[in-house]
């Protein structure tokens, strides 16, 4: 049986997701804009690269766009929320140390690869570095491995082409996926809902409104 889903709004451009008391645990994500949430009941734990917290009910919090991060039970009764999005581009942010360095070219290079071949020691030859050192050195500064966030890359390109309008099998071919289902299963097991609901909450008149 599949699990609960989220449910998402639009309205003037800003995402709403709502998630009914449940032991939610999303994979390591980011958004492209701020997200604002409110925990409206139970607790949960924020996990981010380098610190983690428990939230509880009547908390809000804002995780800063482009942020990994993940929110996960603490205990069975789980947790509910709300949470806003504004669709922005998350700001570059200057990489000043030599891990931080490696990891922003290896994000440009994913960037060049068609659909979801990461190829994480193919990259580390190009950087000139070590497979070991690269997944790390990754998962260090960024707080997610080199696949999942290649994942979260092209799911924020399908993001932008359903609110284009664009049906999810299109979407899923033009990003790479293998199949309209493997963009759903990602989509799922990342934001709670299918790409099916996030393009019909675009479509929706009163988003505008």
């Amino acid at each position: 049986m599949p699990g609960p889903r989220t449910t998402l709004s639009v309205r003037q451009r800003i995402e709403t997701i709502t998630g009914e008391r449940s032991a939610w645990r999303f994979r390591p994500h980011y958004h492209a804009g701020d997200e604002v949430v409110r925990i409206t009941a139970g607790r949960a734990r924020l996990r981010l690269p380098h610190t983690s917290r428990d939230v509880h009910a009547g908390d809000t919090v804002v995780v800063p766009a482009g942020t990994i991060h993940r929110f996960e039970p603490v205990d069975s009764e789980g947790w509910a929320f709300t949470s806003d999005f504004i669709v922005h581009p998350a700001p570059p942010r200057p990489a000043t140390r030599d891990d931080e360095r490696l990891v922003a070219r290896a994000i440009e290079l994913l960037t060049r690869r068609e659909g979801l071949r990461s190829d994480p020691d193919e990259l580390a030859k190009a950087l000139h570095v070590s497979g070991g050192h690269l997944a790390r050195t990754f998962h260090r500064v960024t707080g997610t491995g080199l696949h999942n966030f290649h994942v979260l890359m092209v799911l924020q390109k399908a993001k932008a082409l359903l609110r284009d309008g664009a049906p999810p099998a299109a979407a899923a071919f033009d990003t790479g996926f293998y199949d309209q289902a493997h963009l759903n299963r990602e989509f799922v097991r990342t934001y709670g809902f299918t790409p099916k609901a996030f393009r019909q909450a675009w479509s929706d008149p009163s988003k505008t409104g």
